[in-house]
């Protein structure tokens, strides 16, 4: 579940670079004649991408609490994605991403996803789907259909870049008690800036984001007894990660977070920090 409210954004934004260098291929130019040689685009890119977070943080939801230690189960995910460049402003991805909970093993989840992304100079919009599937034992066979869409726009302050967006989601079905686990027909709205700081060449940088969630009836508040679906604000949410470029083709991405919820959201304490890695490998 971690992965569509992520991946809307970074590939929003992914797809404003498509005129930069990294769509652009290396390009090269023959010394004989001192012609240059338009460079040859490709047309596809590929990520694998593996993570540890300390806790299963989505939609300002902890998503798997435990009630031994107060605080939550970790999750350790893998994510394969595979960008079609259809024409220089379309892109369509396709992913799955699949986790797992450390210390509730019996978690296990696996989404698919596609994402359609236009660009229109620096402005890019995107339709997507997603499908959740829950294999862990506890809660066998739950599954979610959602639609989602969104817009982002990207700033460029000499080095530094911010991207600001809007996205929603919504829940297509099933409906609970029918193998869904969120109500059908809510829907999710995040407001988010993203931000790109260059500290050091093309090796290090920093990636703040802040973001404000919105529940249309998507997640369950404890002030009412039983929990319910409730509209209303949702959470406020922090969080930077420090990008590393090992090589050409290997990221390390270790980052921290912080949200702040009030609706008393299942599951959740009103104040949290998290945090965790990943690793990219691109192709």
């Amino acid at each position: 579940m971690k992965l569509a409210t992520k991946f809307a954004a970074v590939l929003g934004t992914a797809a404003l670079l498509s005129s930069s260098a990294l769509f652009a291929g290396d390009g090269k130019s023959f010394k004989e004649t001192k012609v240059d040689v338009a460079p040859e685009k490709q047309w596809w890119n590929a990520s694998l991408s593996t993570g540890w977070d300390s806790l299963y943080m989505f939609r300002g939801v902890n998503t798997l609490p435990n009630p031994s230690n107060g605080y939550g189960s970790s999750l350790y995910w893998t994510q394969l994605s595979v960008t079609f460049n259809l024409t220089d402003n379309d892109f369509l991805t396709l992913a799955g991403w699949t986790a797992f909970g450390l210390t509730d093993s019996s978690y296990k989840e696996f989404d698919a996803i596609a994402t359609y992304t236009h660009t229109f100079g620096n402005l890019s919009v995107h339709l997507g789907y997603t499908f959740y599937y829950l294999i862990n034992s506890a809660v066998y066979g739950l599954y979610s259909h959602e639609l989602n869409t969104g817009i982002a726009y990207k700033i460029a302050l000499g080095p530094v870049t911010i991207t600001p967006g809007i996205n929603y989601f919504f829940n297509v079905g099933p409906n609970i008690g029918n193998r869904g686990y969120v109500e059908q027909c809510a829907s999710y709205l995040e407001a988010r800036i993203d931000g790109s700081v260059p500290l050091y060449k093309d090796v290090l940088s920093l990636a703040p984001y802040v973001s404000f969630g919105t529940s249309f009836r998507y997640n369950f508040s404890t002030n009412d007894n039983p929990p319910s679906p409730f509209t209303g604000t949702n959470n406020i949410q922090t969080g930077i990660a420090l990008p590393i470029a090992i090589t050409k083709n290997i990221t390390v991405s270790p980052y921290a977070a912080y949200s702040y919820q009030w609706y008393g959201l299942v599951g959740t304490t009103p104040s949290t920090f998290w945090g965790g890695g990943s690793v990219t490998f691109a192709f």
